[in-house]
């Protein structure tokens, strides 16, 4: 007389072992990961790159946009990316009505401790020339550039309009 045999698969792997090797690998995989040391950079990592200095006065697009504040008026923060330049006048008298300037330099552009330079910029509106102080952070907006038109904008239109 014949004993019936189980049913075994042949060839197969059995269900325990496919179970328990992934999870041997996965616990093996965080034990490494909590055990090895922190990894240092051999280098440092990227600065980010510094805009130029000057803009180039060639190029086609819209003028920059330069809101100018009186001697005494606190502006309400520094040129930023998004467009508006701010300065201060420090000499002359901008002429009633004046829309644009022509930028005939840029001196005094060392930054100050928090990393902002107050460039002191001539510029000629008509034929009357103004100083103004420009403040930026000369490693994302660069300095008003000899040769480069700007729109102008009071500080009181700055403010009606933002």
């Amino acid at each position: 007389m014949s004993r019936p045999t189980p049913h075994r698969r042949r060839g197969g792997i059995p269900t325990p072992i496919l179970v328990a090797v992934p999870l041997l690998l996965v616990a093996l995989a965080v034990g490494f990961a909590l055990t090895r040391p922190k990894a240092t950079p051999t280098t440092p990592p990227p600065a980010q790159a510094a805009v130029p200095h000057f803009i180039d006065t060639k190029a086609p697009g819209e003028p920059r946009t330069l809101v100018i504040a009186g001697m005494s008026e606190t502006l309400p923060g520094t040129s930023n990316e998004a467009g508006l330049l701010m300065a201060n006048l420090r000499a002359g008298q901008i002429p009633a009505g004046a829309t644009t300037a022509q930028v005939l330099s840029d001196a005094n552009c060392q930054p100050d401790a928090d990393g902002i330079s107050h460039c002191l910029n001539d510029l000629q509106i008509g034929n009357v020339v103004v100083t103004v102080q420009h403040h930026h952070a000369m490693a994302s907006v660069p300095c008003l550039s000899p040769g480069e038109t700007v729109k102008l904008i009071t500080f009181a239109d700055y403010q009606r309009q933002f």
